[in-house]
Protein backbone atom coordinates (compact mmCIF):
# COMPACT_ATOMS: atom_id res chain seq x y z
CA UNK A 1 0.00 0.00 0.00
CA UNK A 2 1.35 3.56 -1.23
CA UNK A 3 1.33 6.22 1.68
CA UNK A 4 0.10 9.68 -0.05
CA UNK A 5 -0.20 13.03 1.66
CA UNK A 6 -2.77 14.03 2.99
CA UNK A 7 -3.80 16.97 4.29
CA UNK A 8 -6.15 17.21 7.08
CA UNK A 9 -8.00 20.02 6.96
CA UNK A 10 -9.25 21.37 10.80
CA UNK A 11 -12.61 22.99 9.54
CA UNK A 12 -12.47 26.36 10.19
CA UNK A 13 -16.76 26.94 9.75
CA UNK A 14 -19.78 24.22 8.00
CA UNK A 15 -22.88 25.17 8.11
CA UNK A 16 -25.61 23.43 8.51
CA UNK A 17 -26.90 24.81 5.13
CA UNK A 18 -28.68 21.13 4.45
CA UNK A 19 -32.51 22.19 2.67
CA UNK A 20 -33.12 18.39 2.76
CA UNK A 21 -33.22 18.52 -1.07
CA UNK A 22 -30.84 16.92 -2.55
CA UNK A 23 -33.04 14.85 -5.21
CA UNK A 24 -31.48 14.30 -9.07
CA UNK A 25 -28.20 15.40 -7.76
CA UNK A 26 -29.47 18.82 -7.57
CA UNK A 27 -27.82 21.12 -4.77
CA UNK A 28 -30.60 22.48 -2.89
CA UNK A 29 -30.50 25.79 -4.47
CA UNK A 30 -34.06 26.15 -5.85
CA UNK A 31 -33.33 23.27 -8.83
CA UNK A 32 -30.03 24.70 -10.66
CA UNK A 33 -27.22 22.67 -9.48
CA UNK A 34 -24.63 24.74 -7.14
CA UNK A 35 -22.15 26.90 -9.50
CA UNK A 36 -18.29 25.11 -8.52
CA UNK A 37 -16.47 25.13 -5.65
CA UNK A 38 -13.68 27.95 -5.77
CA UNK A 39 -10.12 27.31 -3.72
CA UNK A 40 -9.04 31.47 -2.50
CA UNK A 41 -6.22 32.44 -0.47
CA UNK A 42 -7.27 34.40 2.21
CA UNK A 43 -5.42 38.10 2.04
CA UNK A 44 -7.39 38.75 5.55
CA UNK A 45 -10.01 38.63 8.08
CA UNK A 46 -11.43 41.06 10.01
CA UNK A 47 -12.99 40.79 13.24
CA UNK A 48 -16.13 42.77 11.90
CA UNK A 49 -19.46 41.18 11.45
CA UNK A 50 -20.52 40.46 8.23
CA UNK A 51 -23.63 42.35 6.91
CA UNK A 52 -26.67 40.70 7.42
CA UNK A 53 -26.86 37.16 7.67
CA UNK A 54 -24.00 34.46 7.29
CA UNK A 55 -26.25 32.61 5.47
CA UNK A 56 -28.64 34.39 3.07
CA UNK A 57 -31.67 32.68 1.89
CA UNK A 58 -32.54 31.56 -1.73
CA UNK A 59 -30.15 30.88 -4.59
CA UNK A 60 -26.51 31.57 -3.18
CA UNK A 61 -24.28 33.56 -5.62
CA UNK A 62 -21.10 32.90 -6.65
CA UNK A 63 -17.92 35.39 -6.43
CA UNK A 64 -16.47 36.08 -10.03
CA UNK A 65 -13.49 33.74 -9.77
CA UNK A 66 -11.33 36.10 -11.62
CA UNK A 67 -11.33 38.83 -9.19
CA UNK A 68 -10.67 39.40 -5.34
CA UNK A 69 -14.05 38.96 -3.25
CA UNK A 70 -15.30 39.44 0.60
CA UNK A 71 -17.13 36.09 1.70
CA UNK A 72 -18.28 35.80 4.99
CA UNK A 73 -17.91 31.90 6.80
CA UNK A 74 -20.80 30.65 8.63
CA UNK A 75 -19.87 32.15 11.97
CA UNK A 76 -20.12 35.54 10.50
CA UNK A 77 -16.06 36.54 10.42
CA UNK A 78 -15.59 38.06 6.63
CA UNK A 79 -12.63 37.23 4.91
CA UNK A 80 -10.87 39.33 1.86
CA UNK A 81 -10.04 36.66 -0.52
CA UNK A 82 -7.36 36.69 -3.55
CA UNK A 83 -8.79 35.43 -7.13
CA UNK A 84 -9.74 32.22 -7.74
CA UNK A 85 -6.88 29.83 -7.92
CA UNK A 86 -8.63 26.23 -8.83
CA UNK A 87 -12.78 26.64 -9.40
CA UNK A 88 -14.26 23.24 -9.31
CA UNK A 89 -11.69 20.80 -9.47
CA UNK A 90 -13.64 18.34 -7.19
CA UNK A 91 -14.09 14.57 -8.55
CA UNK A 92 -15.52 13.32 -5.94
CA UNK A 93 -16.54 14.51 -1.88
CA UNK A 94 -17.62 11.66 0.25
CA UNK A 95 -18.36 11.73 4.11
CA UNK A 96 -16.88 9.20 6.45
CA UNK A 97 -16.13 8.18 9.99
CA UNK A 98 -12.86 9.68 11.16
CA UNK A 99 -10.62 6.96 11.15
CA UNK A 100 -9.91 7.68 15.17
CA UNK A 101 -13.64 6.94 15.45
CA UNK A 102 -13.52 10.92 16.69
CA UNK A 103 -16.65 12.15 14.68
CA UNK A 104 -16.90 12.76 11.04
CA UNK A 105 -15.12 14.33 7.75
CA UNK A 106 -15.33 14.63 4.21
CA UNK A 107 -12.84 13.15 2.05
CA UNK A 108 -12.27 14.88 -1.21
CA UNK A 109 -10.86 13.84 -4.13
CA UNK A 110 -9.28 16.66 -7.08
CA UNK A 111 -8.93 15.85 -10.58
CA UNK A 112 -5.59 16.05 -12.31
CA UNK A 113 -5.51 19.83 -13.35
CA UNK A 114 -6.75 20.85 -9.75
CA UNK A 115 -4.03 18.35 -8.11
CA UNK A 116 -1.26 19.93 -10.04
CA UNK A 117 -2.59 23.73 -8.72
CA UNK A 118 -3.17 22.55 -5.43
CA UNK A 119 0.04 21.06 -4.61
CA UNK A 120 1.68 24.09 -5.84
CA UNK A 121 -0.48 26.52 -3.35
CA UNK A 122 0.18 24.27 -0.79
CA UNK A 123 3.63 23.64 -1.15
CA UNK A 124 4.19 27.83 -1.07
CA UNK A 125 1.94 28.21 1.73
CA UNK A 126 3.50 25.14 4.09
CA UNK A 127 4.89 27.25 7.37
CA UNK A 128 3.25 30.59 6.58
CA UNK A 129 0.19 30.63 8.75
CA UNK A 130 -1.78 32.14 5.51
CA UNK A 131 -5.44 30.40 4.87
CA UNK A 132 -6.88 28.94 1.53
CA UNK A 133 -10.77 29.20 1.77
CA UNK A 134 -12.81 26.90 -0.06
CA UNK A 135 -15.77 28.88 -1.10
CA UNK A 136 -19.34 27.50 -2.65
CA UNK A 137 -22.10 28.99 -2.48
CA UNK A 138 -20.96 32.32 -1.89
CA UNK A 139 -19.95 30.80 1.37
CA UNK A 140 -16.69 30.49 3.16
CA UNK A 141 -16.84 26.69 4.26
CA UNK A 142 -13.49 25.90 5.89
CA UNK A 143 -10.40 28.10 5.72
CA UNK A 144 -7.19 26.20 6.91
CA UNK A 145 -4.19 27.07 7.59
CA UNK A 146 -1.70 24.39 5.11
CA UNK A 147 0.04 21.97 7.39
CA UNK A 148 1.77 20.04 4.95
CA UNK A 149 1.88 19.45 0.94
CA UNK A 150 -0.66 17.79 -0.58
CA UNK A 151 1.06 16.22 -4.19
CA UNK A 152 -1.87 13.39 -4.68
CA UNK A 153 -4.90 15.70 -4.62
CA UNK A 154 -6.82 14.01 -1.56
CA UNK A 155 -7.77 16.39 0.96
CA UNK A 156 -9.70 15.30 3.97
CA UNK A 157 -11.97 17.98 6.15
CA UNK A 158 -12.18 17.48 9.93
CA UNK A 159 -13.67 19.03 12.35
CA UNK A 160 -16.73 18.81 15.22
CA UNK A 161 -18.57 17.40 12.17
CA UNK A 162 -22.19 15.33 12.58
CA UNK A 163 -23.25 13.28 9.69
CA UNK A 164 -25.61 15.09 8.47
CA UNK A 165 -23.00 18.46 8.58
CA UNK A 166 -20.82 16.22 6.53
CA UNK A 167 -23.26 14.64 3.90
CA UNK A 168 -24.10 18.00 3.17
CA UNK A 169 -20.66 19.75 3.34
CA UNK A 170 -19.71 16.68 0.75
CA UNK A 171 -22.81 17.77 -1.52
CA UNK A 172 -21.90 21.21 -1.57
CA UNK A 173 -18.16 20.49 -2.43
CA UNK A 174 -18.92 18.48 -5.39
CA UNK A 175 -21.53 21.31 -6.91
Amino acid sequence: MTTAATLVLALAACGGGDNGDDSDDERGNGGTPAEPVQFRRVLEQTTDACPGPAVQPGPAVQPDPAAEAIACDDEGTAHRLAAAEIVGGVEDAEAAMSPDGGGWTVAVELDDEATTTFEAITRELVGTQQQVAIVTGGRIVTAPVIQSAITDGKVQIAGDLTRDEADSLADALEG
